[in-house]
């Protein structure tokens, strides 16, 4: 996981913006690593108080944002890859012998295409309730 965590720049694009401390900087890097805020102090050897009054400034939480956000990006980048070996995984189940494994193979399927229609619907519909929002904004 650690291979997918970038360095850490010293503030989100503008010049003005107050830069992250190296404590600040270690504080992230723990938060991405650790499992939880308790061992991220530990890792980050600052105090708790510290710890989280830096979770509320909004440079650091910029930060720790766009971090968080490369994080699982990355991550949901590996699942996508993945999803045309896990069809084809399913598509061969669908010639187990067992009918068990057919079965289950047969439903997961069906839910996921009903899924990813109600998924299409959804956001068919708010998209058409944006329009109409800025319609009445104009």
């Amino acid at each position: 996981m650690r291979e997918n965590i970038k360095p850490i720049g010293d503030g989100p694009g503008d010049p003005q913006a107050p830069k992250l401390t190296p404590k600040q900087k270690r504080a992230i890097a723990a938060i991405l690593t650790a499992r939880t805020y308790e061992d991220a102090i530990k890792a980050a050897r600052i105090g708790r108080h510290t710890f989280y009054n830096y979770l509320k400034q909004p440079h650091f939480k910029a930060e720790l944002d766009r971090q968080l956000n490369d994080l699982t990006d990355g991550a949901f980048n590996q699942l996508k890859g993945a999803s045309g070996d896990a069809v084809d995984t399913l598509r061969t189940l669908l010639n187990s012998e067992s009918e068990t494994i057919r079965l289950r193979a047969s439903q997961s399927i069906i839910d996921y295409v009903v899924k990813a229609r109600e998924l299409g619907d959804i956001s068919a519909r708010l998209d058409e309730i944006e329009r109409i929002i800025a319609e009445r904004i104009k």
